[in-house]
């Protein structure tokens, strides 16, 4: 079965599953941003979390081997690092961002996929939702976790390489969708990071990550509006899809709402624009 549990979890659920002694439910802040942005998410974390959050850090728990940014760990590094944050193969993971679902979220939870990890599930809305709900968070210092014992179990089904890309975008094997905002994929806009060009991938489709979020309450759209949404992008049920967007984080949220709707039939490029668009390439 693809998704023992749903891949998105209400404030309402967690916070009625919490109080029950469920010591298998582990919370994790996955907040990211962008280089040079403020306020800093390890920062914020420190200062204020949902009760027994650990953090963790997109950018440390990756491949040191590559100039990308935070591409894909080996399977013993991401095992390490999941095991020091106290996390086990039996335990569901329930994940959150400090602004919402789109900014590391995603990207954490489909990385949990790619090892192998299916309990694992999304906050919707994030902890603004929550606090607007009226739940509580700590402001205590983050105590340190117990360490768990993970063993990872890899679904390379889940990641798109360049070679891959270059297939799709030759032929008809998978829908292309960019998750960057309309200025970045159409080129009017530059790249946060230097030495990127402009512009998108040829033949891919733009599926902003916000397009996916209902924007008066920070939650994802209704799997009706989502399943609207793929196919006015050409990527009804019967096509598979590659997400990309700048550095491979966003692109997650394309793989998310799928899975709202059911589908697993998508892969993510892992390099995205970052590798795509390099300048020299």
């Amino acid at each position: 079965m693809p998704f023992p549990v749903s891949p998105l979890i209400s404030a309402k659920n967690l916070a009625d599953a919490l109080p029950e002694g469920h010591s298998h439910i582990k919370i994790v802040d996955a907040s990211f941003a962008l280089p040079g942005t403020t306020p800093d998410p390890r920062v914020f974390f420190q200062k204020t979390r949902i009760a027994n959050a650990v953090f963790f850090d997109i950018d440390a728990v990756s491949d040191t081997a590559t100039d990308l940014p935070h591409m894909l760990p080996d399977p013993d590094t991401f095992a390490r690092s999941a095991s020091s944050l106290g996390i086990s193969n039996e335990d569901t993971v329930v994940i959150y961002g400090q602004t919402g679902i789109a900014m590391g979220p995603a990207r954490v939870w489909w990385t949990f996929r790619v090892f192998g990890h299916t309990r694992v599930q999304v906050l919707d809305g994030g902890l603004p939702y929550w606090q607007a709900m009226g739940y509580p968070v700590s402001t205590d210092t983050p105590s340190v976790p117990v360490p768990g014992r993970f063993v990872p179990n890899v679904r390379p089904d889940y990641v798109a390489d360049r070679a891959d890309v270059a297939r799709a975008k030759a032929g008809s094997s998978a829908r292309i969708l960019d998750a960057r905002p309309a200025a970045r994929f159409d080129g009017s806009a530059p790249e946060p990071r230097p030495g990127l060009r402009s512009g998108c991938i040829p033949g891919s489709g733009n599926l902003p990550c916000a397009a996916l979020i209902d924007p008066e309450t920070g939650l994802m759209k209704s799997p009706h509006d989502l399943r609207r949404i793929f196919e006015e992008c050409e990527a009804g049920s019967d096509t598979p899809v590659i997400a990309t967007c700048g550095s491979g984080v966003t692109a997650c949220m394309i793989a998310l709402a799928l899975a709202v709707i059911e589908r697993e039939d998508v892969r993510v490029y892992d390099g995205s624009w970052a590798e795509w668009g390099r300048e020299t390439g």
